[in-house]
């Protein structure tokens, strides 16, 4: 759509790892969604999404507009939202309404996301972005680290008035299922057309078995919903003999203030380890975005659905939201026990491809910090 000089200089910024900032709202229930606004009148499509250079290009954009937060995206985490909603979204438009606006099509922005040459390919000579020895999707530099903007907004969490963390966004290849555990309607949706699609080469012989299936996922969706779940994940990655299988439920559990000195990942280290098996591990890891806590342990599937006898890898990431005040869980199970090794190799960097979703700082906090 774009194919002046500033153009392409956007488009290489995002291939080459930059950030942008992406302007979120509160659902009802007070978690994060990503903001899209109307498109222009004779749209083919109803919206378009706009993106920001910086949080001052933000904050001149909205105006009076009390919606204030945002998250700093980059390459490996727009391109998973690009792909999900890019059926509904008429363009990308980078700094809405200012003197250097410039919008592209979604197929522009993946293309520059992926890392794709004209012909198709890759830069590095792979295809549609995924190296030949990563089956998972995932990056080496997928989430690693934490650009300069992230630190700084990150800086100003101690302050009075600085940026929080409200939200987690999982940045999850296209071979994972979502299912959407705050939104009932949605969440009924998801878990029929995954029912269907897994269920697909059964044909009419398969009717009762995804009916059971459908009322399975049902139930545990509904169960990790009033647990405080907010997303389910489901890995099928074909292998040389049989599937990957894999589970993901996304929690966040809202904490509070922390008390007497400890924070909440010292309270759950607490409550965890003296729990843990012979074959069990918990181990803490500091990173530029907080720390977290891992923790692995062998279990049994549902004895209700017949898979009582069924060993299970069972991995849970703890980490601390930035300004300290909840923490996010991502819990994964797995059949796989025998390659423990490659599963949890898999979980981390499905863990270390996530992005905090921090709220804007206030003026007095931002000026503190850089002053």
């Amino acid at each position: 759509m774009n194919s002046g000089p500033e153009s392409r200089t956007v488009l290489q910024r995002l291939g080459d790892g930059g950030t942008v900032v992406v302007p979120h709202l509160e659902r009802e229930d007070g978690t994060p969604q990503v903001r899209v606004f109307d498109a222009a009148p004779g749209s083919a499509r109803p919206y378009e999404l706009r993106l920001f250079t910086s949080p001052q290009a933000l904050e001149a954009h909205l105006g009076d507009d009390p919606g204030r937060a945002y998250s700093l995206r980059r390459r490996d985490s727009l391109a998973p939202f690009l792909r999900r909603h890019g059926a509904v979204l008429e363009r990308v438009v980078v700094d809405a309404g200012g003197p250097d606006a410039v919008q592209y099509l979604v197929t522009e922005v993946l293309a520059a996301l992926d890392g794709e040459a004209p012909d198709g390919g890759t830069a590095d000579g792979t295809a549609g972005g995924r190296t030949t020895d990563d089956p998972t999707g995932f990056r080496d530099d997928s989430g690693a680290g934490i650009s300069i903007e992230g630190l700084h907004a990150m800086a100003s969490v101690e302050e009075p008035g600085g940026s929080r963390g409200i939200g987690i966004e999982l940045n999850l290849p296209d071979h994972w299922t979502l299912v959407e555990l705050t939104d009932p309607v949605a969440r009924t949706q998801q878990i029929r057309a995954l029912v269907t699609r897994q269920g697909a080469a059964l044909g009419d012989r398969g009717a009762r078995l995804r009916r059971d299936l459908r009322e399975r996922l049902t139930a545990v969706a509904e169960q990790a919903a009033g647990a405080g779940g907010q997303v389910m994940a489901f890995l099928t990655l074909p292998g040389e003999r049989a599937a990957l299988a894999v589970h993901l439920t996304l929690f966040w559990h809202d904490l509070g203030p922390q008390t007497a000195g400890r924070t909440h990942l010292d309270r759950i280290d607490d409550r965890l380890r003296p729990r843990l098996g012979p074959d069990d591990a918990l181990t803490r890891t500091e990173t530029l975005s907080g720390p977290f806590l891992r923790h692995v342990r062998l279990g049994r599937g549902d004895a209700e659905t017949g898979g009582g006898d069924l060993p299970l890898l069972l991995v849970d990431y703890w980490a601390a939201t930035p300004g300290g005040q909840a923490v996010a869980r991502l819990a994964f199970s797995t059949p796989h026990v025998e390659i423990r090794d490659a599963i949890l190799a898999l979980t981390d960097r499905v863990l270390f491809a996530t992005e905090w979703l921090m709220s804007a700082p206030e003026h007095d906090a931002v000026a503190d910090v850089v002053g």
